[in-house]
């Protein structure tokens, strides 16, 4: 017989197991019975804020409960569902059917988690695999917003908040299609549709005289990146083709560029470049001016006194590091150029634009032009051809 003063069978105390309280009913003989009594809220659930982060704190019986892992305090729509969530369980337990162990509600919010959690990975490992900028854009933007997609409704959330964060509707349009590619099944996505405003090619292009006062403006201000957008703005070549383009590739005496790799940005690296083939995967040969022909000819006599390889190396370099160009520094000094000669500045690839339209309008061969430029006839018609009002009727009456 132990010391302790066994409990008279009039009497009964409340034991505390494993956050439950349970009673010891005595009988007559002292053996005891466990009763689980129903679980008690004195009042709803809060919402807490901890290291930034949503948490809900229910109090069970006297003992705290928490819902970790909701979403960044700072942001309005994840503090909404907390409130919804915290309101749930205050509902439940008012009408008898709240789940103690709040395992039920903690795995409502690990399944959006997962799901989201589920889309990001897609997207990283698309991300890795492929290396281009557009899925790269559309990881960080989702993960940036935070908030799991699981319904319809979500969705749309989502695109109002990349609206509201001034993403353009061709940016929105490329980052749904990317995330579709990797949720094909999703019926969240099936119906979302973004409208992209048309955009004419036209608008982008250059006049003459404009092309011919930014040249000369590029020749006094920025003489190193002349001879760049002068044979830019007289090939049509790509981005990643001028800024790839080697000296073994320039055919100074049969005065044309043999086009056949790429120097391509890196998708997930801003500032980093791989080589590659071409868009379409094939060499072409683009023929060079006269004028041009000089040019590099001056060129590379000006580079091979820097000390630079002018056998495989790189034509056109930056002029401190004397490393590959970037974009964001050619278009900043593209834009320069234009602001200066008082025209409102289009993006770098408006160059490419002007010389392929410019070359059409001049009665080129649509597949001559198409071929020189690494395009389809058809895309090419489709792209650059637009009415001249310059019609020439055929007639069949003789001398």
């Amino acid at each position: 017989m132990s010391g302790r003063r066994s409990p008279s069978p009039s009497q009964g105390c409340w034991v505390a197991e494993r956050g439950e309280k349970v009673a010891w009913l005595l009988g007559e003989f002292g053996v005891g019975q466990k009763a689980v009594l129903e679980p008690v809220l004195r009042k709803p659930p809060s919402l807490r804020r901890n290291n930034g982060s949503i948490q809900i704190r229910v109090r069970v019986d006297g003992v705290d409960r928490r819902i970790h892992r909701l979403g960044s305090w700072s942001d309005p729509s994840a503090v909404a569902k907390a409130q919804a969530l915290s309101a749930q369980i205050w509902s439940d337990f008012c009408n008898g059917c709240l789940d103690r162990s709040l395992a039920r509600y903690q795995s409502v919010h690990a399944q959006a988690e997962q799901v989201s959690t589920g889309l990001l990975d897609a997207l990283e490992a698309l991300m890795e695999r492929k290396r281009q900028g557009r899925v790269t854009h559309a990881y960080r933007v989702l993960k940036r917003y935070g908030t799991p997609l699981r319904s319809e409704e979500e969705v749309r959330e989502f695109l109002e908040w990349m609206e509201s964060e001034g993403l353009a509707a061709s940016t929105r349009s490329t980052i749904v299609s990317t995330i579709r590619s990797v949720q094909p099944t999703s019926q969240a996505w099936a119906t979302v549709r973004v409208k992209v405003p048309s955009r004419s090619v036209h608008e982008e292009v250059l006049s003459k005289v404009e092309i011919q006062r930014v040249l000369e403006d590029l020749r006094i201000h920025e003489d190193w990146y002349y001879p760049c957008f002068a044979v830019w703005l007289g090939t049509g070549l790509r981005n990643a083709e001028l800024i790839g383009l080697t000296w073994d590739c320039v055919r100074l005496e049969e005065r044309e560029l043999l086009i056949s790799k790429s120097l391509r940005r890196d998708g997930v690296s801003t500032h980093r470049r791989q080589w590659g083939t071409t868009k379409t995967g094939k060499s072409r040969v683009v023929p060079l001016r006269d004028d041009l022909v000089v040019l590099l000819q001056e060129h590379k006599k000006q580079m091979g006194a820097l000390g630079l390889d002018t056998r495989t190396g790189l034509v056109f370099v930056t002029p401190k590091t004397h490393r590959h160009l970037y974009d964001s520094g050619l278009e900043r000094v593209w834009k320069r150029s234009q602001r200066r000669v008082g025209i409102e500045p289009r993006r770098l690839y408006a160059q490419r634009h002007s010389f392929l339209s410019h070359a059409l309008a001049m009665g080129n061969s649509p597949a001559d032009l198409a071929a020189v430029a690494g395009h389809r006839t058809e895309e090419l018609l489709k792209t650059y051809a637009k009415p001249t009002g310059r019609l020439l009727l055929p007639t069949w009456q003789t001398a």
